[in-house]
């Protein structure tokens, strides 16, 4: 059981809760802003780019040029998947910017083994808030954590922006669903049954967007501005 529990990174608890001070931190400070949204909330930290990457380990990531922060999102993956790349690169922007203006091209993750765990601890901790997760598990799908199916996980990553798998791991890690039907549920979400997950999707009454690639091409218009005026 523990090593299915470090297969799928289920951090200790006292690691997460520290984390999870961290991302209601930021999520304060943006909310007071008015921005919730976390691509908007990238694009007040710094300029965000979205394209399509034909890099299949690569996400995203973030470079330092000329005084400014620059984050590129791969939108050949999951539209999910990319919003939580997306706060997995607001915790390098917020917690490790000395570390990123050195570095300034890529953040070295076998240098820094431990940031990249805690980003990835803050994206969850961030984008599917503890209280409100249980909020909303309780509101739509109320069952034992033993009885949890996949139109459940449906429910609750439609209701929260985020992947099916990243939600199946939420719900896990908080004790709503049982670690031993993790292999049953996320089945699922390989690529040989995307055509399932998509079908159960919208049986579900939901759209599959969180599902497949966005393939958003975004450059906003003051990097544009901003590279003009460095030639």
């Amino acid at each position: 059981m523990n090593c299915l529990r470090d297969k799928i990174n289920i951090p200790e608890e006292l690691f997460r809760l520290k984390i999870k001070e961290l991302a209601e931190e930021v999520r304060v400070r943006f909310a007071k802003k008015g921005i919730s949204d976390i691509f908007d909330i990238l694009s007040e930290v710094a300029f965000l780019i979205r394209k399509p990457l034909d890099v299949k380990e690569l996400s995203g990531f973030i470079t330092y040029f000329d005084k400014r922060f620059i984050i590129y999102l791969n939108s050949n993956f999951t539209l999910g998947h990319e919003r939580y790349t997306a706060a997995h690169e607001l915790y390098h922007i917020m917690y490790n910017e000395d570390i990123l203006k050195k570095e300034k091209v890529f953040l070295d993750k076998e240098k820094h083994k431990e940031e990249e765990v805690k980003a990835d601890v803050f994206a969850a901790e961030f984008l599917m808030p503890e209280d409100y997760v249980k909020e909303v598990f309780y509101k739509i799908v109320n069952l034992d954590k033993s009885k949890v199916l996949p139109k459940h996980i449906i429910r609750m990553h439609n209701y929260f922006n985020v992947s099916y798998k990243a939600m199946l791991k939420r719900l896990i890690q908080l004790n709503l669903c049982s670690l031993d039907k993790y292999l049953e549920l996320v089945d699922i979400c390989s690529l040989e049954n995307k055509d399932k997950l998509q079908s159960l999707t919208k049986q579900e009454g939901y759209t599959i967007d969180l599902i497949i690639p966005s393939k958003k091409f975004y450059i906003p218009k003051e990097y544009i501005i901003y590279v003009k005026s460095k030639l």
